[in-house]
């Protein structure tokens, strides 16, 4: 059954993978004509890993990137106010979160694929949904058909908008910034992803190797605000100049072109994620936002729930049914739980804001194993 995938980022690219492994034949179609990856970090939590590891390509990930024991979280006078547990075992073997440059995920996927199994240059336009299968349109004036369609162009998905006309995006509240920066932290800070939370503000950092700092910063604002790119090192300096050190350090060493700032949106919750022979995964079809760091880790996991059911039916119908079976609780509590934490760092009050702290410091270490498990645990 000769399939499509829409889209190179972390899910399409992992999905081709899974079906090569099944010798399912399948073409990723993506819109950019050179792949370039947005944002400049990423987590690679150990329910990514695990499945990762089934495609052979753990190792890979571990040495290019930077191997994290914990998440620290910091008051904005730097009292600590929660740890968990950046490791997991399953079956006996460890697990742990992984921070990486995006760049070097995807090239290592890239790297992964079959020859000729990717396309640039092809943005969907629309997709015509036929008795036998699909035809994909492309902005181009171009078209392809296959037995089936997997969307995974992400949160403003063209594919979604074709099947699932009336879907629709959720603002957040607050904007967030993105950066990569030249800086050597002391060994504090090596080994963990390090949040600060303030009143309506958050900062996060994590090493990523060779020098390098990936960070994240959100503030509650109104959506659509817009940075003068000229000027934003300035306003971040501003907005962030009462937290600990070195979050002021670690901003002054990123070069303006390389921040990045978008609205935080997720995608409300769809009822389904297939219509006929298309089917949606990672962030066209559950997207969160990213207060969990699981967006890329869910897609990795529909991948290869995708392909085992591909591989193990006839039916392009059961097959989806099936994955959409085993996924959808999961990614749903997902998403719900990264709406709340973001509801809980978006506080201005500042009696409020201590109010959570002292409750997130008194949460019981059982809680936060369970809702580790929740998360990292495979059990497909």
């Amino acid at each position: 059954m000769k399939g499509i995938i829409v889209g190179a980022g972390i899910g399409g690219l992992s999905t081709a993978i899974a079906m090569q492994q099944h010798h399912i034949d399948v073409k990723i179609y993506e819109a950019s004509n050179k792949l370039s990856p947005i944002g400049a970090g990423i987590l690679v939590p150990p329910n990514a890993m695990i499945i990762l590891e089934r495609y052979g390509l753990a190792e890979k990930i571990k040495h290019a990137g930077v191997c994290i024991d914990s998440t620290d979280i910091f008051s904005s006078n730097g009292r600590p106010i929660a740890q968990t547990s950046a490791h997991f075992t399953k079956n006996g073997t460890g697990y742990q979160v992984v921070a990486i440059l995006r760049s070097t995920l995807q090239s290592i996927l890239v790297d992964s694929l079959s020859p000729g199994a990717l396309v640039t240059g092809k943005r969907c336009a629309y997709v015509n949904t036929k008795s036998d299968g699909i035809e994909l349109f492309f902005e181009d004036g171009s078209s392809v058909s296959a037995r089936y369609l997997v969307g995974a162009d992400g949160l403003r998905s063209n594919v979604r908008a074709s099947i699932f006309p009336d879907s629709a995006l959720r603002y957040s509240g607050q904007i967030c910034w993105r950066g990569l920066s030249e800086i050597n932290l002391s060994s504090k800070w090596m080994k963990s992803l390090s949040e600060v939370w303030g009143p309506g503000i958050r900062f996060g950092f994590v090493p990523v190797g060779n020098s390098k700092v990936y960070w994240y910063a959100t503030k509650r604002q109104e959506a659509n605000g817009i940075d003068d790119p000229a000027s934003v090192k300035e306003r971040l300096l501003d907005i962030y100049s009462a937290f600990p050190t070195p979050v002021s350090e670690i901003i002054s060493q990123t070069a303006n072109s390389s921040i990045i700032s978008d609205d935080l949106n997720d995608l409300r919750p769809l009822k389904s994620w297939f219509s006929k022979s298309t089917v949606l995964i990672g962030d066209a079809a559950h997207a969160s936002t990213p207060n969990l760091g699981q967006g890329g880790a869910q897609a990795i996991e529909d991948s290869w729930v995708l392909a085992e059911k591909l591989a193990a039916n006839t039916s392009i119908q059961n097959a989806f049914q099936q994955f959409e079976k085993l996924r959808f609780s999961k990614a749903r509590k997902v998403t719900n739980m990264s709406w709340q934490i973001g509801k809980v760092t978006n506080l201005r009050n500042k009696q409020a804001c201590r109010i959570r702290d002292a409750l997130f410091r008194s949460v019981p270490d059982v809680m936060t194993r369970r809702q580790s498990r929740m998360m990292y645990d495979i059990p497909y």
